[in-house]
């Protein structure tokens, strides 16, 4: 993080994690978690992955290795796209942004920028794809919740459409904002240099405030996303899962041809072959809280796993998102946790989780 961020973001009220120095909360997480989910919500994402691409030819490689149609993005266009392996499982979910004469941006998952870089290298020859991880040099300012809209008219700032982006002048430098909040197209974020990252917050910020919004930290941001039922990389967005399993349809096409595990992918979706499905499930008050990758059993038999879990501030009851067999999703249906006839029980919601 940018130190002249870092130090917007202790004016505006922030406790900041000792080694990221990300934000945990501005003094009021349930109140923060409230702001996402009714109103709007300021969010520092520099935790994203940023890989910046100077190169020509980094969207048809991307192209012959993912499930969206990217090749002939042109300026301000976008579109999420999956990059999988040839068993057709997800390596990383990406926003991919042509922000014209600055190159193509890719957005992934939490510290996932090097990963990305060193997973499309194993496919590069001779193309030329000039990558270079900018998540160190770009802070990615995010707005969350309804009114999201109405921030941007606040701030003065033009709207993209969903995954798109549109370029806009700050404080005399240039900035971009993108039609996504890094996880689904629900959102808008905003690139902001270094050099500008503190300003734009402060700026944003107002706006926010001008709409009923306050910032928020990561504590309300991860309760937000979960009671969203959005998928995230580490979590429900891993080699373990196929992009159909995961909710991830419109970032893949069934038109462009070959990529990377195309054949897999075509095979689930033309013959119904999707045997498992992202849902919500609940659990009891002051319930212990499950761990990533406990299995959920229905009777005596292992039918999911718990990919995400949250006590989301001032909510009733804590909450989680798995991925369960098809033939199981039914509202209202409990599952155990861990082990079969286990204490810990869980009942299965429509996503996102209902207020």
């Amino acid at each position: 993080m940018d130190h002249s961020l870092r130090e917007t973001l202790l004016r505006s009220g922030a406790n900041l994690e000792g080694s990221s120095h990300m934000a945990l909360h501005f003094g009021d997480a349930e109140a923060e978690l409230r702001a996402a989910l009714d109103c709007c919500a300021i969010v520092d994402r520099s935790d994203l992955g940023l890989v910046l691409s100077s190169g020509p030819d980094l969207l048809d490689l991307l192209n012959r290795l993912s499930t969206g149609a990217v090749k002939d993005l042109e300026p301000g266009q976008g579109r999420p796209t999956v990059v999988t392996t040839p068993k057709g499982r997800i390596v990383e979910r990406l926003f991919v942004h042509h922000l014209g004469r600055r190159g193509v941006l890719l957005v992934g998952g939490p510290a996932s920028a090097g990963r990305v870089i060193e997973y499309l290298d194993r496919y590069t020859f001779a193309e030329q794809t000039g990558m270079t991880d900018a998540t160190e040099e770009i802070c990615q300012l995010t707005v969350v919740g309804p009114q999201a809209v109405q921030v941007l008219e606040a701030a003065g700032f033009d709207r993209p459409e969903p995954f798109c982006s549109v370029e806009i002048e700050f404080e005399g430098l240039s900035a971009h904002v993108l039609g996504e909040d890094g996880l689904s197209g629900e959102g808008f974020s905003v690139l902001a240099t270094k050099e500008m990252a503190g300003s734009m917050w402060q700026a944003l910020n107002l706006a926010c405030s001008k709409c009923g919004g306050r910032p928020a930290g990561s504590i309300a941001a991860e309760g937000w996303r979960i009671l969203r039922g959005l998928p995230m990389s580490g979590h429900e967005l891993t080699e373990d899962y196929n992009p159909l399993e995961a909710g991830q349809r419109d970032a893949v096409s069934f038109e462009k041809g070959c990529y990377v595990g195309q054949e897999v992918v075509a095979r689930l979706n033309s013959y119904h072959k999707v045997s498992r499905t992202l849902v919500g499930l609940v659990l009891p008050p002051q319930a212990e809280l499950p761990q990533v990758g406990d299995p959920l059993f229905f009777e005596d038999q292992e039918v999911g796993r718990v990919t995400s879990a949250v006590a989301p501030p001032g909510w009733p009851h804590p909450v989680a998102l798995a991925y369960v067999k098809r033939r199981l999703v039914e509202k209202g249906i409990e599952f155990s946790i861990g082990a079969p006839g286990a204490s810990l029980a869980a009942r299965l919601v429509d996503l996102p989780f209902p207020p």
